[in-house]
């Protein structure tokens, strides 16, 4: 026998075959049904076919052996994908977020809060769940606090570093 003639299972009674298994091919015929194969393990595949990217080969497998790759799309003949992802619309928070910046004096103002509240720089950064020296480079000017680390001093210090932004004009 050839590898790549088909392997035929057939029932005791008769001759009307059970299975025939193509060894290397992706599918076999079980009945009068074609079953496609798992191109990893070589299991018939009877549920949902997964399209998964293992080393930069796109393969179709089964839902034991799709955690072994990177799930793709399916694409169409020109390249373009079937799914579309939707366009994330930007909320209200996200234009808020986007249009405050930090106040220049940023630096004067939280070390001069945080002397009046009577704390030093470790206790401020233990209280804020923040490193020492991030504080002393807050202080300094020589670090520029994200919007999350600015919420989280203007919530605790009680003072405003985050102003809505000015456009400029020419």
């Amino acid at each position: 026998m050839s590898k790549l003639e088909p392997i035929i299972l057939t029932s005791s009674r008769g001759s009307q075959p059970l299975k025939i298994l193509y060894p290397f091919y992706r599918f076999c015929i079980e009945g009068h049904r074609l079953i496609l194969r798992c191109e990893v393990c070589g299991n018939p595949i009877y549920g949902a076919v997964n399209t998964v990217q293992i080393d930069e080969s796109t393969l179709q497998v089964c839902s034991n052996c799709a955690r072994l790759g990177k799930p793709t799309r399916q694409t169409k003949k020109g390249g373009e994908s079937l799914f579309k992802p939707p366009s994330p619309k930007p909320t209200k928070r996200d234009r808020i977020v986007d249009e405050l910046e930090l106040k220049e004096d940023y630096h004067k103002i939280i070390k001069q809060t945080r002397e009046k509240l009577g704390l030093s720089q470790e206790a401020l950064g233990r209280k804020i769940n923040e490193k020492p020296s991030v504080i002393k480079l807050l202080e300094s000017g020589k670090l520029k606090p994200d919007n999350m680390l600015a919420r989280k001093l203007e919530h605790f210090l009680k003072v405003q570093l985050l102003v809505p932004a000015v456009e400029e004009e020419f």
